[in-house]
Formats: structure tokens, sequence, C-alpha cells
């Protein structure tokens, strides 16, 4: 005959032997929804950065005595931003001009914002070396880089007046058309060898003047209101996104969203 009192012995021995008690918020073990998780979180470590690229135009301030001084500026400010945020690196071109500059930046979100933000800042200030300045365009995940890395150029060109240049066409038609010239750079720049790069970028107002942009059309885009402003879009990026749907605004509230059926 079967001993019944050891088959319950042995039952609730094997029972203390598979489920063990919990204690606190610990579980005995991972779900499915835990595996899944871990494994995102470890393919966030070799998943790469999003790649954008900015390209606006701005004025010089009076006190900018040595053009110069602009790059080196903005070369230590991406060392600075790309050690703080430790994203994707800097490459692009910064044109300088008698009376304004153009600047293509190729690099992270957070340093293009990080840029943005430096330039509201600037054109507050009455002594910086900027007074204003406009966003031609902001491209987000771009396939690849334009520029291979960052450099920056000083002009040799004499200064126009702005009153002589007039146009026809709308914003919307001449801003494609400096971004294409700004393209057309990049690809002419990609295609020099590189033992003869540096001299072919000392001379670009010699050697192709058709992929820069004009200072007079430079400056008639910075007298723009259809162009935003960097202070204009953070006021855009820095504003909650919060949809308060129609239903929210009745009372009381509506019991049966659904009919019945």
């Amino acid at each position: 005959m079967a001993n019944w009192d050891n088959l319950e012995e042995t039952t609730t021995t094997r029972k203390k032997r598979v489920w063990k008690p919990i204690s606190g918020l610990e579980w005995p073990g991972d779900s499915a929804l835990d595996l899944a998780l871990k494994k995102l979180h470890n393919q966030d470590f070799d998943r790469k950065a999003l790649l954008h690229r900015l390209v606006y135009i701005a004025k010089l301030g009076s006190e900018l005595n040595d053009k110069r001084d602009l790059g080196t500026y903005y070369d230590k400010q991406f060392r600075q931003w790309q050690n703080q945020y430790q994203g994707e690196g800097v490459t692009g071109m910064l044109l300088v001009y008698p009376n304004h500059y153009v600047h293509l930046v190729e690099s992270s979100q957070e340093v293009l914002t990080a840029l943005i933000r430096d330039l509201a800042e600037m054109g507050e200030r009455d002594d910086a070396m900027i007074t204003d300045s406009k966003i031609l365009v902001i491209s987000g995940n771009i396939s690849a880089r334009l520029f291979g890395q960052w450099n920056s150029r000083v002009l040799n060109l004499p200064a126009s007046r702005l009153e002589l240049y007039e146009t026809n066409e709308s914003i919307e038609s001449l801003v494609p058309e400096c971004l294409t010239q700004m393209l057309k750079l990049g690809m002419y720049l990609a295609r020099q060898p590189k033992l003869s790069l540096k001299s072919v970028m000392d001379s670009l107002h010699e050697k192709v003047p058709e992929f820069l942009i004009e200072q007079d059309l430079i400056g008639y885009l910075l007298q723009s209101v259809d162009l935003a402003s960097p202070k204009q879009y953070l006021g855009l990026y820095d504003r909650p996104f919060d949809v308060v749907l129609d239903s929210e605004l009745v009372w009381p509230l509506a019991t049966k969203t659904f009919p019945l059926s």
C-alpha cells in the first residue's frame, strides 16, 4: 500500500524546490518583456547617432576686427560641444565674406542645437561678432556627409552694397539656389586631391566663383521675414507639444465613447 503521508511530504518538498518565495520586489526570473528590453538596451550602444545638416547666414558685427577670429571661435566651440555631447563629429564649411558669412555644419542634433542657441545669445549682445542671422535649412537624418572635415576660409572679395541687389524671385526660389551652390561646392572639394586641397580652398573666389553665394544675396536674405532667426526657431523647438482633444473641453465627460452593438 502507498504511504500517503510520505507522498504528501514528497509533494510538499517538491513544491518548495520549484517555487521559491518572493522577497520584496525581486522576481524569480526575467520575463519575455525583460529580455526584449535588455536586447534593445544593448543595441543602443552599437547604434550610431543620426546625422543632421544646418545651413545659415549671418551678418558680421563691427566688433570683429580680424575675420579669422570667427573660424578660431567656432573651432573651439565645436571641440567643447563634442566633448560635452559625445556624438557625431563636426564637418562643414565656414565662408567669411567682407560683411557676412555662410556656415554649413554637419553633426548631431545636440551640437546643432547648441550652435543655434549660441547664435541666439550673440544676436542679443551689442559686442558680439555677429548682429543678425537667419536659418536657411535644417536637414535631418542625412545619409552621408558632404564635407570630409570642418574648414573655414576668409574670401578675399571687395565689399558690396546691398541696395544694388534687385530680384523678382521669391524666397522659396532663392534659398534652394543658395543651397545648391553649397552642395556643388562640397562635391567640387571632394573631388580635389588632398595635397592640393588647401591651395584650392584658399582661392575659391578665383577658381569656382559660381559655387559661392553672392554677398548681396546674403544681405537680401537676412532682411527677409520669411526666414526664421535662431530665436524664432528655438521658440518652436522648446515649445511643449501638447494636444488638447475636443472631448477634453466638454463637461461632464462622455461615458459612452463607442456605440453599443
